[in-house]
């Protein structure tokens, strides 16, 4: 079985290696990677993976935030190119997480008449009392995971490989002529987004900027990010950032917070294909 990951980053230093080692040790065969005018170092982390074996690079200079063709464009690369049996679509901040021993043994074992699966995403959150980078401090997780209007983050999905594939903006949904209908294989994500406030600025000022540059997409969608980079702009995204923080302790007394440390446990006994640039992350 051929398992290859699609990654779409924009200044993504702080979290990309410790992104790229999870999949490599939990069986992701090789990450073909699009960068997207990163200034952070990012693309130095991705061309030491290149150079590694395990990705391939690609880079997209527009400003404009077209994702859904971009990855498209990736996932039917890992199909056509790489003859993959599954892809995964996945974001810098999301960590696919094996209800196994791995994400193939997982995926082999999807009934053949199924080519897409369904995951969960689960936010992990800082424990105030922790020390450290965000390895260290998001090892509580948040079951609840409601986005800024309320409603649940919505999940991900993951596909057999398909040369005519087409990915939905934001990786939600997928469509192809060799997919057929969903279902689920145990599999979550634990998604980071949230790893200070200086890397949620940064994210909201590259991605909105780039959605208010797209006059082809309907403005509902990346209603998030079109929200905050408003209040980037108006001076009001940092107190909305501090209002948005959980109430820890309710939420470990009501048990919507549960201590989840996976993650940080995973990330620091990892034999890493590139060990200065997890080192990075684990270290910070």
């Amino acid at each position: 079985m051929r398992l290859i990951m699609t990654l779409l980053v924009r200044d993504e230093a702080d979290v990309v290696a410790a992104m790229i080692e999870h999949h490599l040790a939990a069986g992701v065969d090789l990450v073909v990677a699009t960068d997207n005018g990163s200034v952070d170092g990012t693309v130095e982390i991705l061309e030491a993976y290149r150079d590694a074996g395990v990705l391939e690079l690609r880079h997209e200079p527009a400003q404009d935030y077209e994702q859904g063709r971009w990855v498209t464009a990736m996932a039917r690369r890992a199909a056509a190119g790489h003859g993959a049996d599954w892809v995964i679509n996945a974001d810098a901040d999301e960590f696919f997480w094996p209800a196994s021993a791995s994400l193939k043994d997982d995926l082999g074992a999807v009934d053949p008449a199924f080519g897409v699966v369904e995951m969960r995403r689960d936010n992990l959150v800082a424990d105030p009392s922790a020390d450290g980078g965000w390895v260290h401090r998001l090892i509580l997780r948040d079951t609840a995971s409601l986005s800024p209007r309320g409603t649940r983050i919505g999940p991900k999905t993951c596909h057999r490989g398909d040369p005519e594939v087409t990915v939905d903006q934001g990786n939600h949904g997928v469509s192809g002529p060799l997919l057929g209908p969903m279902t689920t294989a145990g599999v979550d994500i634990l998604h980071v987004p949230d790893r200070g406030y200086d890397q949620y600025r940064r994210k909201i000022a590259n991605g909105g900027a780039s959605y208010a540059a797209n006059t082809r997409l309907d403005p509902g969608v990346g209603w998030h990010w079109r929200e905050d980079y408003e209040r980037l702009r108006d001076g009001t995204l940092h107190q909305t950032y501090l209002d948005r923080r959980p109430d820890v302790a309710a939420g470990l007394a009501s048990g919507v917070l549960t201590a989840d440390t996976r993650l940080r446990e995973r990330l620091t006994s990892l034999d890493p294909v590139v060990p200065w640039a997890l080192r990075a992350v684990t270290t910070g």
